[in-house]
């Protein structure tokens, strides 16, 4: 068969080997006091189609005539031509939020920004505010409600976001817990809120106006955070635009720093957490209403509260200290000085403590009368004051950064919050922190070295949150993408891809797909037959009729592959290879297929991009720049340096379901985006088991991460 031959029939198989990812479509009706969140099924090309920012003019829809300049906005008011004002949700110092309707699509319900005139007449506002949805979007996590695009209708502009049911914890406090929650109660909420502010942390955006009603807390008890398109830029934008001048801040949750306009910070995020935390635990804020400048001239402390340990006290205390460089330096330093669990472990090491004290006691009040006694006969040396502390600690002060540091690549790397030397090394570094600000620089380092040794336990040998699936905007950008091929798609589609957070172990994936060479090798030490070999040959597709393709095997693609010597093709990956012959090999190599879970980890790598180059597809019906090209030359596109991840050819991995075959990526010959993208799951079926263009790389558990670096 020819190279043309051989394409063509490739490009026929991509059309009927993919059982698409469905994701179940829900649907509900608003009551009167709860809202929903919900995520755009048919959004434009202008707005999501290429997964870039968006600041253009939505489209008119048949339905309504564009807005006239100046017109008022409110319920019944059809923005875009087809998102309908169904009723106000709510008001802030940037805009109205509304329920709105797509009218293009029957029973799809959003939430709809609406910003203020003052902010749509100020470009560099606007600039920031876009910035700031496109560094959610990146943020695509659990606890942090979806932003999908900036649009402009006339001179309105507005943000669409996701729509959910429930309602935000001001209103929770106020009507069902005015005296403050039980602990048990606020713990889930609080760990929700700090991984998703961890989160935006982690991508370099400071929310700057965390408050309960920033914090929206869903029927089924989980707390999702609100407004990050009005946050600061922690990188980028400074001093362009400030959102505190047109009622961004809100006094009463606001740090000194945010006040006085210094640059944003994420310890400014911290100061916010530890005053809702607050506030959920007592009902009422902690300075009774004051801003941080008038509790800091008047000198103000916090209350402790009575449902709290002494160390859970304390660490909320130094969440809340007016001077940002006394304060905690992170939402996980503060979660884990809050922890129940460490809290109460303790308080068994306090109890233990007074009686190892009081021995200590005894014996030192022994030892100091022995001393008397010896001085007063006069033998011995003259007593001498104790040097002072030195004034300054560099070595300690390195230790410090050092460890920081290293607490900020867990944070990066997802280590498992819940992993058990983390949660040590990052109490310890919490502790050392309290010592050195104290003036215990002994104590202080003592505490650093095992906060090191902690998180890097943690860092090596931990297991780290993979966050895996398409979360609503990726799906929408799916089915983006899918419309304009002229393809009829639905959310339901996709349900494959339901995004989730899954613990990992340490594994190790070859950088590389197993070329034609390895494989040849093992055929030969095991005189091993392919499924492919034993048919006769492999399977194709033209539109949606299975093809088969006679006398094709790994070997005649192999020999076809345009190479000029043998040695040459020998570096090729493989193709045409079935999963018993994939899995049989690795095996051999004392190895494994991976999972899907760890396949999409190291695909996506540290960034989540959404395809194997990044965040932006190509053009429906494109080409790839280049051809397949051999193993050992494909670019890196994941994780630990790993090579042609998503962009070389189909590669198979082992399924949730033993009895499932699915291959994860995509072939260089793939021409529609959708299935470039590297959450899309492809679930074979009989007889297709073996396509001309499916190879594989393997796996192995390891005690250890490999290193980041190639």
């Amino acid at each position: 068969m020819t190279n043309a031959t051989d394409d063509d029939a490739q490009r026929g198989a991509r059309e009927t080997e993919v059982g698409r990812n469905t994701q179940a479509r829900m649907t509900t009706t608003p009551g009167a006091a709860e809202t929903r969140m919900r995520s755009p099924e048919t959004p434009s090309p202008q707005d999501l189609g290429a997964g870039r920012d968006t600041y253009t003019s939505a489209r008119q829809g048949a339905r309504g005539a564009p807005r006239a300049p100046g017109e008022a906005i409110g319920v019944g008011q059809l923005l875009g031509g087809h998102y309908r004002l169904v009723r106000e949700l709510g008001a802030g110092g940037m805009g109205v939020v509304y329920l709105a309707s797509d009218e293009d699509v029957k029973g799809e319900m959003f939430a709809i920004k609406v910003l203020k005139p003052e902010i749509r007449e100020r470009p560099e506002a606007l600039d920031l505010v876009r910035e700031e949805v496109r560094k959610t979007r990146t943020c695509a996590h659990p606890n942090i409600v979806g932003m999908y695009s900036v649009n402009v209708d006339g001179d309105c502009v507005f943000i669409l976001m996701e729509y959910l049911e429930g309602k935000t914890l001001d209103t929770l406090l106020d009507e069902e817990f005015g005296r403050g929650m039980p602990f048990s109660r606020a713990w889930p909420l609080i760990q929700d809120i700090c991984a998703g502010l961890a989160c935006a942390h982690d991508h370099n955006v400071i929310h700057s106006d965390l408050k309960p009603s920033n914090i929206f807390v869903t029927t089924s008890g989980r707390a999702k955070l609100l407004d990050f398109g009005i946050a600061r830029a922690s990188r980028g934008g400074r001093g362009r635009f400030d959102p505190g001048s047109l009622g961004a801040l809100t006094l009463a949750y606001a740090s000194c720093e945010m006040l006085d306009g210094a640059s944003p910070d994420q310890r400014d995020d911290v100061y916010c957490l530890g005053c809702v935390i607050y506030e959920m635990l007592t009902g009422k804020q902690p300075f009774d209403n004051r801003s941080a400048l008038e509790a800091r001239a008047a000198g103000l402390r916090v209350a402790p509260i009575a449902s709290l340990t002494r160390n859970q006290n304390a660490s909320l205390a130094q969440a809340l200290a007016f001077d940002r460089a006394q304060r905690t330096d992170t939402v996980e330093a503060l979660l884990v000085g809050l922890d129940p669990k460490a809290a109460a472990s303790q308080s068994s090491r306090a109890r233990k403590g007074i009686w190892i004290g009081l021995g200590c006691f005894i014996l030192l009040t022994m030892a100091g009368l022995a001393w008397f006694a010896w001085q007063r006969v006069g033998i011995g040396s003259p007593v001498q004051s104790p040097r002072p502390a030195s004034a300054s600690d560099p070595a300690g002060e390195q230790a410090l950064r050092r460890v920081q540091a290293l607490a900020a690549d867990a944070r990066s790397l997802d280590v498992d919050p819940s992993d058990h030397s983390l949660q040590e090394g990052m109490g310890r570094l919490s502790e050392a922190q309290q010592r050195l600000a104290a003036g215990q620089t002994l104590d202080g380092n003592r505490l650093l070295a095992q906060a090191e040794n902690a998180i890097d336990v943690a860092l090596r040998d931990g297991k780290r949150l993979a966050h895996l699936g398409s979360p609503a905007n990726e799906i929408a950008v799916a089915l983006n993408l899918c419309q304009q091929t002229g393809n009829r798609c639905a959310a339901a589609d996709f349900s494959d891809e339901a995004p989730r957070s899954v613990a990992l172990n340490p594994f190790e994936l070859d950088k590389t797909v197993v070329s034609n060479g390895d494989f040849a090798k093992f055929v030969a030490a095991k005189h091993y037959v392919t499924e492919a070999e034993r048919a006769g040959g492999l399977h194709a597709a033209k539109g949606e009729v299975v093809v088969f393709q006679a006398h094709q095997s790994w070997k005649t693609l192999r020999d076809a592959n345009g190479s000029t010597t043998a040695a040459a093709a020998a570096q090729y990956p493989v193709r045409g290879v079935d999963f018993k012959a994939a899995s049989d090999y690795c095996s051999w190599l004392g190895k494994r297929l991976p999972t899907e879970d760890e396949w999409e980890y190291v695909a996506r790598g540290a960034d989540d991009h959404i395809f194997a180059w990044g965040n932006e597809p190509r053009a429906v019906g494109s080409t790839p720049p280049r051809g397949l090209l051999p193993a050992g030359e494909q670019p890196m596109t994941g994780r630990f340096g790993t090579r042609g991840l998503g962009d070389g050819v189909l590669e198979w991995v082992n399924a949730a379901s033993a009895t499932d075959r699915v291959v994860r990526g995509a072939s260089w010959l793939d021409t529609d985006p959708v299935s470039q993208r590297l959450a899309m799951r492809r679930l074979l079926t009989p007889p297709i088991y073996a396509l001309l263009d499916t190879g594989f790389r393997c796996a192995k558990s390891a005690q250890s991460w490999p290193s980041q670096t190639p």
